[in-house]
């Protein structure tokens, strides 16, 4: 607040990266203003293209030069390329999403390297629950219907958890390709000195209860399948800019689409002596 609004009106993540600075002098720390490409927020012409372009292209690069990738972000959207981009360069993405009351601290999965393959099954990402595109879910909503209205706690103990996370999964020998633990009781040996390394911590405050949660890989996910990775490096921005113009192209790339019509087309053959016995 203080650099914000008293010192000059700064940015947040400028503000942020100086505060950075004062805590612990010797961080390389450095804010920058962008706003993420996202599913479902059109680009309007040629040159809104080239911008979005430009900014596609910044956060590609920044995500390719740090080691841990953490989303903190506000939709559910604006988490989409980020996670593709961090599954393409292999990287740690550590994500924090809020409800009013409730919090998920996650790691995404990573695909297993060949000596890896034997220790269960690949982990999944924020995404992999999903079997619809992500879309703009900002414009016209409401301020708690757009998830920027928690209680007070919520993002501090998060925010903390999600740092744990971090930490404790780069002591794991096999890093972010770790495999999920459970929960253990206090007694049992864990993997790292640090502790266990799970693979979501989802928090109730209503509760003031934490569950560790294990999620797979789904092969279909809009944003760390197979077939997305393999369109965005054949394609690149090009397949970003469908995506953000018609967010329904996930659904097409990964089978979805294909899935629901599916669905729609299965014919239900009931003998009526079923319904006459009922």
């Amino acid at each position: 607040y203080q650099r914000r609004v008293r010192d000059g009106g700064q940015s947040k993540s400028q503000a942020a990266a100086k505060m950075i600075t004062q805590i612990f002098p010797d961080a390389e720390s450095k804010g920058y203003d962008l706003m993420i490409p996202m599913p479902g927020h059109h680009v309007k012409n040629d040159k809104e293209k080239l911008e979005v372009k430009v900014r596609h292209d910044q956060l590609e690069k920044l995500i390719q030069e740090h080691d841990i990738i953490f989303l903190l972000t506000d939709s559910r959207e604006s988490r989409w390329l980020p996670t593709l981009l961090g599954m393409v360069h292999d990287k740690l993405v550590i994500n924090s999403a809020l409800g009013f009351d409730t919090f998920v601290v996650m790691r995404h999965g990573l695909p297993k390297k060949e000596q890896q393959k034997a220790e269960g099954s690949r982990l999944g990402c924020y995404f992999c629950n999903d079997v619809v595109a992500p879309r703009d879910s900002l414009t016209d909503r409401t301020l708690d219907q757009q998830c920027t209205v928690t209680r007070p706690g919520l993002s501090f103990i998060s925010s903390a958890l999600a740092v744990e996370l971090a930490v404790t999964t780069l002591t794991h020998p096999l890093g972010a390709h770790a495999p999920a633990e459970e929960k253990k009781d206090l007694s049992d040996k864990t993997s790292t000195d640090l502790g266990i390394v799970p693979h979501q911590v989802r928090g109730y405050m209503t509760h003031y209860q934490n569950l560790i949660i294990t999620g797979h890989y789904y092969d279909r996910c809009v944003a760390c399948s197979d077939y997305v990775i393999t369109e965005f490096k054949k394609r690149g921005y090009d397949f970003v800019y469908d995506v953000l113009t018609d967010p329904v192209h996930l659904e097409d790339v990964t089978g979805i689409s294909q899935m629901k019509q599916d669905s729609l087309d299965i014919e239900w053959d009931v003998e009526d002596d079923v319904f006459e016995s009922i």
